[in-house]
């Protein structure tokens, strides 16, 4: 009895819940719905965690709160990446808002930064949480000790009796009050001078993680399902609030107005909930050093959240058994036709066995691509019975006739040697569509008459390789209009200056800033500008060279890199090409007709002005903004 009792107590202490502590960045709101409906929906009570959230407030430091143990987990920003090159021991895991919510709300007399700089008194937050607005005045080329930020308690109070005249503030909050109070103001973005932030931003330390990672992975499952949920249930959701959380009396409407404003941000309808894009961290990593926030860059190794595969969860193990048992599989089969070549056994029946019942699509072949063998699974992948392709080259069916001329001089090899040889490829299904398999490639010797086959054996890698593109695509392109990025510009502009002075040869830089667009967002609203920024991208795109780049490097701004024999070869036509494309007037919603110009700086690199790519980049910027002195439309080159 009393074994049984101490098994009882072992068992309950097994099955204990997890408590757990999660720090907020501010009061109760629908900023943090999906943690509210993960609670109360049971998502993390499905995962044995006793979760409470901590309200925060302009006093709370919400990294010094979860690295003094005060808080298992916290809500942070784009400043996290700040934090860890400092060399706090922060871990994050994962961006809930892809853009930050974070703008400065002005009075109608102040339309810029640069109005603001010359006569407003700016209240921030304490710290490094509004670096994003700061930057924003530095990236306009203002000096931030001429600016007139200050730290106040009441801001909004004081911004409501004009005792101030910006006030950092949220897009889905103080906006709504304004409008509730028919006040007028402005909006003064970020994102619309180049700098597109993350939002609230998911952490914990590295040594929790460490000691932790099953309730870290747990922890983070439940609380990305549970913005799922707040997202697809929104009424539901502020109902919620408005019963257990709602310490700012906030009204029904305010909530809703939030959630709409929220999901837009956090846009779920595109990218997955918590995605991490390693690319946008190191530029803002670069944004905080250019600011001289940090001497040098990290290499960001250990910043980012990996899924530790002791996690224990089923559907882990499940995938992770089915995947190590077709692997095993394949491997078996290679090894077996192997052995074959080097024993040259007599077991062609045992090989057909282990082949036709393979868990991957295969097939045999000899010269001249002819199918001698097709399995199960084969059919299953690809459509074709093995009654409809055997006798037949595989090449007259299973590969796009664009792929054809790669494949002749790679897959004669195979007869060479008896290696495994391993391609990646297009391939044609019966239902005509395209499918990308991995195919692993042996001969095989024939036992009877001496001649040789291939068994080739695919998996389908489609899923995969377009995840890869994606995530390629995310790292080194702009979200919106798909052109290289800031990041991905700075990386093509030091090859073509590296190319260039080994060489001995010539290529101009342009920086492109588009006229008007600020009224665009202001009047339009930012889904107008965004439409106008995607088609001039476009147009852009459709009136360079190939071996040219154009790169959206900011908001409105774009960097164009071209190559030239000599000074003196004509390059005024694209130029001038560019201009007409960004006047051009663009139709949006159907019947709204958005029109903006553009001011082209350009400078040379050449052994005339052999300097370096930054002061190459502020040459062009200083032709730039000459152009707009000269009435804006047109394009001055940097006098060297």
């Amino acid at each position: 009895m009393r074994l049984i009792l101490i098994f009882l107590i072992f068992v309950s202490a097994l099955e204990a819940k997890k408590d757990i502590k999660v720090q907020l960045r501010w009061k109760h709101q629908f900023q943090f719905a999906g943690y509210y409906m993960a609670l109360h929906k049971g998502f993390y009570e499905d995962l044995n965690l006793n979760v409470k959230l901590l309200e925060g407030d302009e006093k709370i430091d919400v990294v010094k709160t979860v690295l003094s143990k005060k808080a298992d987990f916290g809500i942070s920003n784009s400043s996290l990446i700040l934090d860890y090159m400092k060399g706090l021991d922060v871990l994050n895991l994962g961006a809930i808002l892809q853009h930050s919510p974070n703008i400065l709300l002005t009075t109608k007399d102040f339309k810029s930064p640069v109005d603001l700089a010359r006569d407003g008194k700016i209240a921030l937050m304490g710290g490094d949480q509004d670096i994003e607005l700061k930057a924003m005045f530095s990236k306009e080329g203002i000096d931030l000790s001429k600016v007139k930020f200050v730290t106040n308690e009441n801001y909004f109070e004081n911004f409501i009796e004009g005792k101030i005249e910006a006030i950092n503030s949220y897009i889905s909050n103080e906006p709504f009050v304004l409008n509730q109070k028919g006040l007028d103001f402005k909006i003064i973005d970020p994102r619309d001078y180049g700098l597109d932030f993350y939002g609230d931003t998911l952490f914990t330390s590295k040594l929790f993680y460490n000691n932790n990672y099953e309730t870290v992975s747990a922890f983070r499952t439940a609380t990305l399902k549970g913005w799922d949920y707040a997202l697809e249930n929104i009424e539901e959701s502020v109902d919620v609030i408005l019963k257990y959380y709602n310490t700012q009396n906030k009204s029904k409407e305010a909530l809703i107005y939030e959630a709409n404003t929220l999901k837009k941000l956090i846009n779920n309808d595109l990218v997955e909930i918590g995605h991490i894009n390693r690319g946008r961290w190191e530029n803002i990593a670069l944004v905080y050093k250019d600011l001289g926030l940090v001497k040098s860059l990290s290499k960001f190794d250990d910043f980012f959240y990996i899924e530790n595969k002791k996690v224990d969860l089923t559907w882990f193990y499940i995938y992770f058994f089915i995947s190590s048992f077709s692997i095993f599989i394949i491997l078996g089969i290679v090894y077996y036709i192997y052995k074959i070549n080097k024993k040259l056994l007599k077991s062609e029946k045992r090989h057909k066995i282990l082949f036709q019942n393979s868990a991957s699509a295969g097939l045999v072949w000899k010269k001249d691509y002819i199918i001698t063998e097709w399995n199960e699974q084969a059919t299953k992948l690809f459509g074709w019975s093995a009654s409809e392709v055997i006798g037949k080259s595989f090449l007259d069916f299973l590969i796009p006739q664009d792929e054809k001329f790669k494949f002749d001089d790679g897959l004669k090899a195979i007869f060479d040697d008896n290696n495994l040889h391993i391609f990646i490829n297009k391939n044609c299904k019966k239902d005509k569509s395209i499918i990308i398999c991995e195919w692993y490639n042996t001969k095989l010797q024939s036992t009877t008459d001496n001649s040789s086959e291939v068994v080739s054996l695919a998996i389908d890698i489609t899923k995969r390789f377009e995840d890869e593109q994606t995530l390629k695509l995310q790292a080194n392109n702009d979200f919106l209009t798909k052109l290289p990025n800031r990041l991905f510009f700075e990386n093509i502009l030091q090859k073509v200056y590296s190319y260039s002075k080994r060489n001995s040869t010539i290529f101009g830089l342009a920086i492109i800033d588009l006229d008007g667009f600020k009224a665009i967002n202001d009047i339009y609203g930012h889904y107008a500008g965004d439409a106008l920024l995607q088609e001039i991208s476009l147009r852009f795109q459709d009136c360079i060279r190939a071996e040219d780049t154009i790169a959206r490097i900011g908001g409105d701004e774009f960097a164009f890199i071209f190559h030239i024999g000599t000074i003196k070869e004509p390059y005024e036509k694209i130029i001038d090409r560019l201009l007409q494309e960004a006047s051009k007037i663009v139709v949006f919603d159907g019947n709204i007709k958005l029109q903006v110009s553009a001011s082209i700086g350009i400078s040379f690199y050449s052994k005339d002005n052999d300097v370096d790519t930054k002061t190459l980049q502020k040459q062009a910027d200083q032709a730039m903004y000459l152009s707009k002195t000269k009435g804006k439309n047109c394009f001055t080159v940097f006098d060297t």
